[in-house]
């Protein structure tokens, strides 16, 4: 079993340097159809955010996330998405239920494991609040208390959560063992071969 693993690999390591080719690339409207069919075959897809002290405990339900690749700063994905959020607030000793739409954006990096593509490192950039069933202001101010715990959040949530997985074709599933590093440029990812 061994040797047959081992004489795949080699055959598609040959085939990868017969070709020419030493990375691959996804493109950025790859990435974004990969992640809308991930969110329509998983949904709900709910991310669940709970305050030590109980005044808060939400689900954050992901409607879209949008991805854009960028080579700024040595290569960030940035991701606008749009959320609807419900729970309970306690204010003053008092249960509040809530809604809202809540469009979180934020910047992260990329990390390869095994075939899977995952958000690294993610650091909120803004958060803007839609249409909530309690008040506005203090809305805002729960959620500004709230940056780093919701930050937290999305992190687990997208260490846990791959945005790509190389298997769309033969020669990605095997390229995918050999990706010895990952290239953030402008619209595309490239896969570093070898």
């Amino acid at each position: 079993m061994l040797k047959k693993k081992l004489s795949w690999l080699v055959g598609a390591a040959v085939a990868v340097m017969l070709s020419g080719c030493s990375d691959m690339s996804v493109s950025e409207q790859e990435l974004n159809a990969e992640v809308a069919k991930r969110l329509v075959t998983s949904q709900p897809d709910i991310i669940q955010l709970t305050l030590e002290e109980s005044t808060l405990n939400l689900d954050l339900l992901i409607k879209e996330a949008i991805i854009d690749l960028t080579e700024r700063d040595g290569g960030l994905v940035m991701v606008n998405m749009k959320t609807d959020i419900r729970g309970t607030l306690n204010v003053f000793g008092q249960d509040m239920s809530m809604t809202a739409q809540l469009d979180p954006s934020f910047e992260s990096g990329l990390r390869i494991e095994e075939d899977r593509v995952y958000l690294v490192g993610a650091k909120l950039t803004q958060i803007a609040v839609q249409g909530n069933s309690i008040s506005d202001q203090m809305f805002r101010n729960t959620l500004g208390s709230l940056h780093e715990d919701f930050e937290s959040a999305l992190a687990r949530y997208f260490d846990t959560h791959p945005v790509y997985v190389l298997n769309h074709s033969t020669a990605e599933k095997a390229a995918a063992r050999m990706v010895k590093d990952i290239v953030i440029t402008e619209d595309s990812i490239e896969f570093m071969i070898f």
